[in-house]
């Protein structure tokens, strides 16, 4: 039953490495200053140009991060999922939202806007390294995808892909008793730049050796130590590195 209290969401909220490594006095300030916002599918968030208007969480659903190239083609950068935060980029450097963002399906969001970001930043300074913190796991998650479109072959591409989505870059724990990816064979060859025949034969590959099982609009994982050995990551990665603040 839809809910208008941020707290209720706390069992998906600690999934998120970022959103654990807050002291509780934090986390909890965070939440007091943010709403609960509904979004239908198809429904569209934000677009590239948009000026900046806060920050959000993925709770439940997912959003499409897209843009179109100047041939009018719409290019898929991401899929979003629970637990992610997202949009700090625009709170330090002030220039618009980069990318289209559009509910995949009925999607729920946790929203801190400009006003109540820069209430906590002027009552506790420290909120700009936290954000900071988070925007480096952005640019760690842009360094592993430079590395797989440069070095990577096919399978070991599809593999991180499918770690990545799960993890959403390693900013939130993984649920290992049958990891589910949203992620279907279509939005793989978009985000890999593939042909769909290309990704299709991979993912079976995953399938015959008993990595991965494929099922409708979705990719569940059997064997996760075989898959992330495949995508070249540590299975354990990163969660001891994570920056953790010490807890009040």
């Amino acid at each position: 039953m839809p809910t208008s209290d941020p707290r209720q969401y706390l069992p998906v909220l600690q999934k998120s490495l970022w959103f654990n490594s807050l002291p509780t006095v934090a986390s909890q300030r965070l939440l007091s200053e943010a709403t609960v916002q509904h979004l239908g599918a198809g429904q569209q968030l934000f677009l590239r140009g948009d000026s900046f208007d806060g920050i959000y969480c993925v709770i439940e659903g997912g959003l499409r991060l897209t843009g179109i190239a100047p041939d009018g083609q719409e290019n898929l950068f991401s899929v979003i999922s629970p637990p992610t935060w997202f949009g700090e980029i625009a709170f330090f450097d002030g220039l618009p939202r980069t990318h289209d963002a559009q509910a995949v399906g009925p999607t729920v969001l946790l929203h801190v806007s400009p006003a109540r970001l820069g209430g906590l930043v002027s009552e506790d300074p420290q909120w700009a390294f936290r954000l900071a913190v988070l925007m480096a796991q952005k640019t760690r998650l842009l360094f592993f995808a430079l590395e797989a479109v440069a070095r990577l072959d096919t399978q070991a591409k599809l593999a991180r892909a499918i770690v990545m989505t799960l993890t959403q870059g390693w900013t939130a724990v993984p649920d290992l008793a049958g990891s589910s990816s949203p992620l279907n064979q279509g939005s793989l060859a978009e985000t890999l730049g593939m042909t769909r025949q290309t990704v299709a034969a991979g993912l079976k590959v995953l399938q015959d050796q008993g990595i991965v099982k494929l099922g409708y609009r979705r990719v569940t994982v059997t064997d996760w130590p075989r898959l992330c050995d495949m995508a070249e990551i540590d299975a354990e990665y990163p969660p001891n590195s994570l920056h953790n603040e010490n807890p009040s």
